[in-house]
């Protein structure tokens, strides 16, 4: 699994943040879709949402933008798992990895909203598997 976080002053801010209201530290920042997605241990994901999903609450409400929190993937085996989280609301068909390439089977409708205007959320997904998974390329079929 390589792991080459891009962080800049701002996701750092918000890493900062996150610890500040979770009392976890994040392994990862990264956004996907308007969300701010933050990696932390399996083991502190339900400590990372708090009561009631409170600390989620909180930093959408500090940071203006939805958040999420998810358990830092593993191996591949978690992939399908991690998947889901970050495009939630949508969902695939399922999955296959072929040779770093990874084909997302979809719904005409999931399909639209998977790739995003100008593709934008396509590449934002690309970049986010390519980091933890090394998968060089994303295809919705």
């Amino acid at each position: 699994m390589k792991i080459l976080a891009k962080l800049d002053i701002q996701k750092i801010q918000y890493m900062n943040l996150f610890e500040k209201i979770t009392h976890v530290k994040a392994k990862y920042c990264f956004n996907y879709d308007a969300t701010v997605i933050f990696a932390v241990p399996k083991l502190l994901v339900t400590k990372a949402m708090g009561r009631n999903a409170e600390n989620v609450n909180r930093l959408t409400e500090r940071l203006n933008r939805k958040v999420k929190i998810v358990a830092v993937p593993q191996s591949t085996a978690d992939l399908g798992r991690f998947v889901k989280v970050i495009i939630f609301p949508h969902k695939f068909k399922k999955l296959s990895l072929e040779d770093q390439q990874l084909f997302i089977f979809a719904m005409p409708r999931e399909k639209a909203a998977l790739i995003g205007r100008n593709k934008k959320r396509l590449q934002e997904l690309s970049e986010v598997l390519d980091r933890f998974f090394n998968i060089k390329r994303v295809i919705i079929r």
